[in-house]
């Protein structure tokens, strides 16, 4: 019987992919969401490939100066100044793990300055870009129905776009408005649900056929406006693209809602720690950026309310 059996080859994998695979799983057994999973993917498997590229056949043999060449070699791509902060995050962190595990004695990334970051935070929406989008959404369809509820949830929650697809029908309580996410790191968290959004979402649902509380919250609709499954993280994109063209509001991303929703809640007064809360963010180094623009609104309505100037105003 053995006799008969043909032994394949393996395919041989360098040192390199090696401890590549082994990174990826050790991240695994940490329980590391997809997301972040595909993130050092990219990011670690990017720089992999760049080494191989370059005849580097062990992780020993990594200098700062192949990081920086990467890291050079994206920015002169046009890499936006987010994408390279991401390859060197990763590239950070593999670093850290070779280290832990014995395979580097010297870690590479600690000479390697971290690519700097744009601090300009990108214009939020305005209230008419809002009402203009809105306005857009035909709620007398299923697919503007529901165009309609994204809008006020994302504007009324900041949630992040993968998130907010993943919402299932009974995660939302429709009495309290309260919002259970599960957020990045698998950190679960609670937002509230404004009573305007959560009509919108009751409306919503009305046109499905009592969705159980397990069902996708938000359906994905065909050009025909015919149902098509759950709505993905490019399903979203797409619809608020779209949505924004008609609208007349370019950008319309989903992250564009998450800065309004910062912004708005900082001018309103909310503190910086309940805001972080909210979000779900780690640290307030993100917050911090918001803080400094709407900083500018307090500047300037102080320009237009100064008690000594309206006091001494016409001389």
């Amino acid at each position: 019987m053995l006799d008969n059996l043909t032994l394949r080859p393996q395919p041989v994998v360098s040192p390199l992919r090696a401890a590549l695979d082994a990174f990826i799983l050790s991240r695994e057994a940490m329980r590391c969401t997809p997301k972040t999973l595909t993130h050092y993917r990219y990011t670690v498997g990017g720089f992999v490939a760049y080494l191989e590229s370059q005849g580097v056949g062990d992780v020993t043999a990594v200098t700062p100066g192949h990081i920086r060449a990467y890291l050079v070699g994206l920015q002169r791509r046009g890499a936006k100044d987010t994408t390279q902060h991401a390859h060197a995050r990763g590239i950070k962190t593999w670093c850290r793990w070779l280290v832990a595990e014995g395979d580097l004695s010297d870690n590479p990334m600690q000479r390697v300055a971290m690519p700097r970051l744009d601090k300009r935070v990108p214009p939020p929406f305005t209230a008419d870009d809002v009402k203009a989008l809105l306005g857009a959404c035909d709620r007398h369809t299923p697919k503007g129905c529901r165009d309609y509820a994204l809008v006020l949830t994302l504007l009324d929650t900041g949630l992040r776009a993968s998130e907010l697809v993943s919402l299932r029908v009974g995660d939302i309580d429709p009495r309290s408005g309260l919002c259970t996410i599960m957020g990045k790191g698998r950190k679960v968290r609670q937002v509230r649900v404004g009573a305007k959004a959560r009509g919108a979402i009751i409306r919503m649902l009305g046109y499905r056929q009592q969705a159980p509380n397990g069902a996708p919250l938000w359906t994905a609709y065909d050009a025909q406006g015919r149902e098509r499954g759950a709505l993905t993280l490019s399903g979203l994109q797409t619809a608020l693209r779209r949505l924004g063209a008609r609208a007349g509001v370019v950008p319309s991303g989903p992250h564009r809602f998450r800065r309004t929703f910062a912004l708005w809640c900082l001018r309103d007064g909310m503190d910086l720690h309940s805001l972080r809360l909210l979000m779900g963010h780690s640290d307030l180094t993100v917050l911090q950026r918001y803080l400094a623009l709407a900083g500018e609104d307090v500047e300037r309505a102080h320009a237009a309310h100064s008690p000594a100037d309206r006091l001494l105003e016409g001389g």
